[in-house]
């Protein structure tokens, strides 16, 4: 007569050890620490918000975590490059540069203008005023932002609302985003 009982000693062993093999990962699952969101990849809707200029990311202190994956990966720099295209309100491309080294003091073209201003009393901090010829409504209520990309790398600068077709930001001479904003091979976009 067969043995009709499943749980024979043998069988009993290995039921033993598959579960305390399940309990062990299972618990070195509830163990693990749990990805912050800073160490998670971005996802194609957190590039097109930060295109688009969502105040949500700006607040929440995001953008600078998401320029720097943005700058380390060539996928997203690509998908970043192509909503740039996509969503522009104006482009200013490369400009013309003096011979010398010094640093451009105004980037035009018909649409937008950057103006650079040193401060009087401070000399390393540099004023970077936004006139923008025929804004939008909305740049006038929101946040204005501008995008800026050269050969090495992408960055994004929050400009408060246009107040009287202007807006402007304080920036000290050494920050990168004025190095970009003022290098002659910089291509800007606004939103």
């Amino acid at each position: 007569m067969a043995n009709n009982n499943l749980f024979t000693g043998q069988n009993e062993q290995q039921l033993a050890e598959q579960l305390f093999c399940v309990q062990s990962s299972y618990d070195k699952l509830k163990q693990a620490p749990r990805q912050k969101p800073e160490q998670s990849g971005l996802l194609f809707n957190d590039i097109v918000q930060l295109v688009r200029g969502n105040n949500r990311l700006s607040l929440e202190g995001k953008i600078p975590q998401m320029m720097a994956k943005i700058n380390q990966s060539l996928t997203s720099r690509r998908i970043y490059q192509q909503l740039l295209q996509q969503f522009k309100f104006a482009e200013s491309g490369l400009q013309a540069a003096a011979s010398t080294k010094q640093e451009l003091q105004v980037r035009k073209n018909e649409q937008f203008s950057l103006t650079f201003k040193r401060d009087k009393n401070y000399p390393q901090q540099v004023y970077v005023i936004l006139t923008i010829a025929h804004p939008a409504e909305h740049h006038g209520n929101e946040t204005i932002v501008l995008h800026v990309s050269n050969h090495e790398r992408v960055e994004c600068a929050l400009f408060p609302a246009l107040s009287d077709g202007r807006s402007q930001l304080l920036m000290d001479d050494d920050h990168h985003l004025f190095k970009l904003l003022s290098d002659a091979h910089s291509q800007l976009y606004l939103m």
